[in-house]
């Protein structure tokens, strides 16, 4: 999963619906039919979010905005435009401004 943010929506679409469910099924692992595995990755909630903080709204962005929000390893990110490192940046300035504060917080109440 890592590395698919470099291929196009069509490539994205026949990775998921002729290899990765064909393989699920073929090892009889219970699957919900019709699943879209962008909405097993994130919510509305956690898309909003991105948006807020300048990750664009279509479909590519988003699926891209999941890898890099749940893979275990750093994702290659070709982004011409820098949309996705803005994002990036915006993204993680405010998970660091929201440890640094719990972490005030704690040491406060200790």
């Amino acid at each position: 999963m890592s590395y698919i943010g470099a291929f196009g929506a069509e490539f994205r679409e026949k990775l998921w619906k002729e290899t990765w469910l064909v393989d699920l099924i073929s090892r009889e692992i219970p699957i919900t039919e019709g699943i879209d595995p962008l909405e097993v990755l994130t919510d509305d909630s956690k898309v909003a979010n991105w948006q807020n903080e300048g990750l664009p709204a279509d479909r590519i962005s988003v699926e891209n905005g999941s890898i890099v929000s749940n893979a275990e390893r750093w994702p290659l990110i070709i982004d011409p435009q820098l949309q996705g490192i803005k994002w990036i940046k915006n993204n993680e300035e405010l998970r660091v401004e929201k440890e640094v504060s719990e972490c005030v917080n704690e040491h406060e109440t200790t």
